[in-house]
């Protein structure tokens, strides 16, 4: 089965953001939520899908994005004002930076680092409980240390041998 990615365009401020495909509960789907966030009283075109594959070819990408604008009415700015961008993937290198690129992070994984949508106002005035996901996400998953800690979880476990 083919890998997947999903965009999320905001007709308001015309972006046009990367995340991982997901097709579970979509009230647990916390990445869009945060992603939502950022948008507050923004109106967003219905969810797209595309393959992964395509989608990291440039010159495909490229097509993509000009085909998705024309359809989705181009407001007349040139095309790279609509860059997509993959945002946790930015606010994870923005982290990375902060760091000093440290492959031992001492914020990998910590609760600061958990994505989770800014509901507990809105939780607590429906008399509804803390937000408890069944699976954490991190902001971490996006980062380039992430592969290091997993490389270096695979080589304890002997998975390289």
């Amino acid at each position: 089965m083919a890998e997947h990615i999903r965009l999320l365009l905001c007709k308001t401020c015309g972006t046009m953001e990367e995340l991982p495909d997901y097709e579970g509960d979509p009230r647990a789907d916390f990445l869009l939520e945060a992603l939502v966030q950022k948008h507050p009283n923004h109106v967003a075109h219905p969810m797209l899908r595309v393959e992964k594959k395509h989608w990291d070819s440039p010159s495909t990408r490229d097509a993509i994005i000009a085909q998705i604008r024309d359809k989705t009415g181009h407001t007349g700015f040139d095309t790279t004002f609509y860059e997509a961008k993959n945002t946790f993937q930015e606010d994870a290198h923005a982290c990375w930076k902060a760091h000093a690129r440290n492959p031992g992070c001492g914020d990998y994984k910590t609760g600061s680092k958990r994505l989770t949508p800014d509901t507990a106002a809105e939780r607590k005035a429906a008399g509804l409980p803390k937000y408890k996901s069944a699976q954490d996400r991190y902001l971490c998953e996006f980062c380039p240390v992430h592969s290091l800690v997993v490389q270096s979880a695979r080589e304890k476990a002997g998975l390289y041998k």
